[in-house]
């Protein structure tokens, strides 16, 4: 019972380090510079061009206009769902 404890704890511990390095590497340079490519911007931009980076890119990925093929639709709503955590991040900036 002891040993079965102990691989318990050690799995938990694991898993948080392996969960808080994850999490970790997701901040910071890397992230706002893949939210940037993901929005086609340059950077340094400015307010309004974040704005009409992710409304051009959500009238060319909106899942509404591939309602005829569901393959495509699919493809589109993991593509509006990136576009959109893009977009979150990088406006957390300019608040």
């Amino acid at each position: 019972m002891r040993i079965i404890l102990i691989g318990i704890i050690i799995f938990v511990i694991i898993y948080i380090f392996l969960f808080w390095r994850r999490v970790k590497k997701e901040t910071g340079p890397e992230k706002i510079s893949r939210c940037i490519e993901i929005l086609g911007l340059k950077p340094g931009a400015s307010q309004d061009e974040v704005n009409q980076a992710y409304r051009d890119l959500v009238n060319v990925w909106h899942p509404d206009r591939f309602v005829s093929n569901p393959r495509l639709q699919k493809k589109a709503e993991e593509k509006i769902k990136e576009i959109n955590a893009a977009y979150k991040y990088i406006k957390s900036f300019y608040s």
